[in-house]
């Protein structure tokens, strides 16, 4: 079952970077590390996810594993770079960033966040 995230057009970009943090950046080891098991997984969906950023269509569509491999290799880019070094590399802060693995999060396992501004779909 796929699943369609609704994303701006920087947001789109952005998840597909992560992707770059993950094989290519200076902290590519680190990242790899932290992400694990997901490593191969994330290197088939990194294509994937690059090509529907650049499509600049209002939503990213994949299998909910593959938002669930989206969703750790985020996790892992955010822990590997650190707060200052996430914002360098990518112009999103911590917390920009914990968002929109929020919105991740809320539609692959229907989380809600109390208090937030967002909601599952």
């Amino acid at each position: 079952m796929n699943i369609a995230i609704a994303f701006d057009k920087r947001e789109q970009h952005f998840l597909a970077f992560v992707f770059m943090e993950v094989f290519g950046g200076g902290s590519t080891r680190i990242i790899q590390n932290i992400l694990g098991p997901y490593v191969e997984t994330a290197h088939n969906l990194q294509p994937k996810v690059r090509l529907q950023a650049e499509a600049e269509l209002p939503s990213i569509e994949l299998t909910a594993d593959e938002w669930r491999v989206m969703y750790e290799a985020l996790n892992a880019v955010i822990y590997g770079l650190g707060p200052s070094e996430l914002h360098t590399c990518t112009g999103y802060n911590l917390e920009e960033a914990c968002n929109i693995n929020l919105r991740i999060c809320a539609a692959v396992w229907d989380a809600r966040g109390v208090g937030r501004a967002w909601v599952g779909s």
